[in-house]
């Protein structure tokens, strides 16, 4: 019997990460760890490290949404890629946006290569029909970086024809 790939799940709002654990569920591919509380989603990510810290954790993906009530900077996405980035030996964990913020700023922060490095952005309202695909992608192909430049090339494309107008 092999482990099933382990997807954290957080967002302060409850039924999204039930709705999101469901829809990860259906597949019958990972196991998910659903936190509720910012607090509780670093204990989880900390008990899956590795090498204190030092090496990339055991986690295979996180899907987590913005927090509306703290500024960009102090989001739960930058606080994981602070704690990375303190080890040579770490690579980012792939990262999916799940979203009914569609602020362009909180995008292009979270799918920048240099900031957030989100495999996706998806939109909360009809996420259903990609993110199993998307997740696939991520964890079993692994895919991350490169749906990462796609959806931030996609994004930089979309504005710059805004910017030319």
């Amino acid at each position: 019997m092999s482990l099933k790939p382990v997807v954290l799940i957080y967002d302060i709002d409850n039924a999204l990460v039930d709705d999101v654990a469901a829809e990860v569920g259906l597949t019958g591919l990972y196991t998910t760890i659903n936190t509720y509380n910012e607090a509780n989603a670093m204990d989880a990510l900390h008990q899956y490290n590795r090498g204190f810290g030092l090496l990339s954790n055991k986690l295979s993906c996180i899907i987590s949404g913005w927090n509306g009530h703290r500024k960009p900077r102090e989001q739960f996405l930058y606080r994981v890629r602070a704690e990375e980035r303190r080890s040579p030996f770490r690579r980012p964990t792939p990262f999916i946006i799940v979203t009914e913020d569609h602020r362009s700023d909180l995008k292009m922060r979270a799918l920048d290569p240099k900031q957030g490095a989100v495999c996706a952005y998806l939109d909360r309202e009809d996420f259903k029909g990609e993110l199993a695909e998307v997740l696939r992608q991520v964890v079993y192909s692994e895919r991350a970086s490169a749906l990462n430049a796609a959806a931030w090339s996609a994004l930089r494309e979309q504005a710059e024809p805004a910017e030319s107008v």
